[in-house]
């Protein structure tokens, strides 16, 4: 079975159980991990002094605002800081992890837009300087090496432009297009709720099961990281990924709860693993 495990940044200082869990599948599964790093990237950026900025698009979406400083430190965190960390943790556990970005062997060949439009104060503007761009294509073969060779493939932003640019792309955005790429089974993007919630204020309110159609009308409704989940995961359905779960991942073996069908699923599902 093939899965792609998006670990989100709430659970990497914390989530040990992602960790052990993969230590006991990773010999019967072939496992890729995709992971950001919003604490550590905030925290290089406040070392160099560097503004943390955001752009709204009309629709609402909110991303980093990435000019080319920030940039360099987005690189410095996501390898520096929080693929060492995650990589030392599987290491410790006896996963042969082998720490990647989209930039590596043409991973993830991004495209930047030139121009974006973002409203700020009621107004919208259009930011020519930010270095942020949309996955265009996954080279899966780089995936299948490395698993070729029994280990695991962590991977993380940026991606690079057909003229070797950096450019950044969302996480989950990124764990969405490999998984599609990839043709993996399940992909499980891992956040510190149980799943997405009917009522944000009521954990006991996670929504079991939804189509990609349902899933995508609820879109406009979501806020914050959740709102970004959803519609990547809509999008990856639309390339032929077969199935997304949204779960917890502060449990004790948050992987198999999750093949056991803990969570939100997307998509046509495959029963329990």
């Amino acid at each position: 079975m093939r899965i792609v495990v998006k670990w989100g940044g709430s659970l990497q200082e914390s989530g040990t159980g992602i960790a052990g869990d993969l230590a006991a599948l990773w010999r019967t599964h072939r496992i890729t991990v995709v992971h950001g790093g919003s604490r550590d990237i905030d925290q290089t950026i406040g070392e160099l002094g560097l503004p943390r900025r955001t752009l709204r698009s009309p629709d609402g979406m909110r991303t980093r605002y990435t000019d080319a400083a920030t940039l360099t430190a987005v690189m410095m965190a996501l390898r520096g800081r929080t693929q060492a960390r995650l990589i030392s943790a599987l290491r410790q556990r006896g996963v042969p992890a082998v720490g990647l970005s989209g930039m590596d062997g043409g991973l993830v060949r991004t495209e930047r837009k030139a121009a974006i439009r973002a409203v700020s104060d009621g107004r919208t503007r259009v930011v020519r300087d930010n270095l942020a761009g949309r996955v265009v294509s996954v080279n899966p073969s780089l995936l299948d090496a490395v698993h070729g060779l029994e280990m695991v493939p962590v991977v993380c932003p940026p991606g690079m432009t057909a003229d070797g640019q950096p450019t950044n792309v969302d996480a989950d955005r990124m764990a969405c297009e490999i998984a599609a790429a990839w043709q993996a089974d399940r992909l499980l993007l891992f956040t510190d709720t149980a799943g997405l919630l009917a009522r944000p204020d009521d954990p006991s309110s996670t929504v079991a099961e939804l189509s990609a159609a349902d899933a995508e009308e609820l879109i406009p409704t979501l806020s914050g990281g959740m709102r970004m989940k959803i519609a990547a995961a809509t999008e990856a359905l639309g390339k032929g990924l077969r199935a997304v779960q949204i779960c917890d991942g502060r449990g004790g073996a948050p992987l198999t709860e999750a093949l056991g069908g803990s969570g939100t699923l997307i998509g046509k599902g495959l029963g329990a693993a």
